[in-house]
């Protein structure tokens, strides 16, 4: 069994994030950059995910790059994760380091995409300095771009979502990030591949953004936090199971459903109701 999980705004928070009922003293740091706790994890979240970890495998799944994963010492020092989905899919991590063969893979799926280069090209036609900040070129993947995000303009971005779909790439507004990424990096392929390695049967996951619908749709089971793109976009839809909390709470609550559908039995949770 593998439980499958975003990070950012699914299992840890940065400060902002963190939500109602959840004060600094309460909380776990679990991330350290430049000498400072910026992201946290509530008790109860590690309490859960240590219990469930002795069940199923927990794999991290995450658009950061591997540096950046890496940052999260809590999850690498608590649970060390044997496998880890990184850079939005473009890499698997295996004991920490790269798959040589998952990266061959990515690197012909990217074929099928546009030329980053030129997908970078036609967003300066709508970048301007006022609500663009820095972009960079992530792992070489796919584009990182810092927002002021009260200054972006919404029907603009939104004609380029449709625009990239022409290209085959994606675009996802989480905070103050754009990620725009091709269609040969997701989250949902990796963790296939994880299973595949693996020789799992049945995998639950979740995630909170437009980036981890690959992620979801790999998974026999699958939660949403009630926050973030996927709760916006789909909250009336009836398409996902969302949480009873937002923010830092949510944590808690889609490890424990998760549970509970770990421990039902096998025919009942392969069920297509089961999702």
């Amino acid at each position: 069994m593998i439980f499958a999980s975003d990070l950012d705004r699914t299992l840890i928070y940065s400060k902002k994030a963190i939500g109602e009922g959840f004060g600094a003293a309460e909380v776990i740091p679990v991330e350290l950059y430049q000498g400072e706790h910026i992201s946290f994890m509530s008790p109860e979240t590690a309490r859960l995910l240590v219990e469930l970890s002795k069940t199923a495998l927990f794999v991290p799944v995450t658009t950061r790059t591997i540096e950046q994963y890496e940052r999260i010492f809590y999850i690498r020092e608590t649970f060390k994760p044997r496998y880890a989905v990184t850079s939005n899919g473009g890499n698997v991590l295996i004991d920490g380091e790269p798959d040589p063969d998952w990266r061959r893979h990515v690197a012909k799926s990217l074929a099928e995409s546009e030329e980053a280069e030129k997908v970078i090209e036609a967003f300066g036609r709508i970048s301007s300095p006022e609500w663009v900040k820095s972009y960079k070129h992530s792992d070489s993947l796919f584009y990182s771009i810092i927002l002021d995000r009260e200054n972006m303009p919404l029907e603009q971005v939104e004609d380029f979502r449709r625009e990239l779909a022409g290209m085959r790439w994606n675009l996802s507004v989480q905070g103050r990030k754009m990620y725009l990424v091709p269609d040969g990096v997701s989250k949902g392929a990796g963790l296939l591949y994880v299973k595949e390695r693996t020789g799992s049967s049945r995998i639950a996951a979740s995630g909170d953004s437009l980036l981890d619908e690959s992620l979801l749709r790999a998974a026999d089971y699958a939660i949403v936090p009630r926050h973030g793109e996927i709760y916006a976009s789909y909250m009336e839809a009836g398409l996902y199971t969302f949480t009873e909390r937002d923010g830092m709470g949510a944590a808690e609550d889609l490890i424990s459903k998760i549970a509970e559908w770990f421990a039902l039995p096998a025919a009942e949770n392969d069920s297509p109701s089961a999702k």
